[in-house]
């Protein structure tokens, strides 16, 4: 197993960067670890004309681990730009475009995995309520899909002002991250799991609709109340699950 950390960010010696060393540093052998510093390579877009070697580089380190640690502060409630960066260049080597002009991954990172560390100014409570991380999170997840690598986990340090270092309770999830990276088993087909999961969401919303109605005996009163009440009820229900999971499944605390 090797570990990639790719940090993408301003300050490499940051609060950020330091999560992502200890994740690194707590890599268990036989499992190796490497930590770059996107600053340090020209991230120019490549052409016919103007190759980067750079970028071979980078593609090359990519390729040759099987799990990347993104660390990227939340800035202006999004990733850095130099993150950003990474992930416009590196695009046409992770993805293929449809005649219809769809982004599909083409496949060469099909069995990677990949973790997302982001921190912010904004308290503790002001991030769980706001969500100032998840802009960040969500482009991490949006490039990671895009280029077809299974996401294992992400970790978040709000309430960063004015600190120079993580707490230790970070510290101490970073490096739990660390050695559960170490001996992780890819999990590269979640076709199943998706399926069992949507299976049981819809017995559970299904025993709750019925449960509801069985409260409000008016509801029952027909066939047609009761099929009218139990549509409203279920759709409720999975309006509330998908926006949970749609927009509050990002870790904020």
């Amino acid at each position: 197993m090797q570990v990639l950390g790719i940090y993408g960010g301003q300050d490499a010696n940051g609060l950020t960067a330091t999560v992502v060393r200890t994740i690194l540093g707590a890599v268990q052998a036989p499992a190796t670890s490497t930590f770059i510093d996107l600053n340090d390579y020209d991230l120019h877009p490549e052409t016919p004309n103007r190759p980067n070697p750079d970028l071979d580089k980078l593609a090359a380190q990519l390729q040759a681990a099987d799990i990347w640690v993104f660390g990227a502060p939340t800035y202006y409630t999004t990733i850095p730009g130099q993150l950003k960066q990474f992930f416009d260049v590196m695009r046409h080597r992770w993805t293929r475009m449809t005649k219809a002009g769809d982004s599909l991954p083409n496949g060469v990172f099909a069995d990677k995995h990949y973790v997302s560390v982001t921190s912010c100014f904004a308290p503790t409570w002001d991030n769980i309520f706001t969500g100032q991380t998840d802009l960040t999170l969500r482009a991490i997840d949006g490039a990671m899909t895009l280029a077809g690598v299974h996401k294992i986990t992400e970790l978040v340090c709000p309430n960063t002002w004015r600190q120079r270092t993580p707490t230790e309770r970070k510290l101490a999830r970073a490096r739990q991250i660390g050695a559960e990276l170490s001996h992780y088993q890819r999990k590269d087909d979640e076709t199943l799991k998706r399926y069992v999961l949507l299976f049981f969401m819809i017995a559970v919303m299904a025993l709750a609709t019925m449960g509801i109605q069985q409260l409000f005996s008016a509801l029952t009163a027909t066939f047609w109340l009761r099929y009218a009440s139990f549509v409203v009820i279920f759709f409720v229900l999975l309006a509330i699950i998908l926006h949970v999971m749609t927009f509050m499944r990002h870790k904020r605390a």
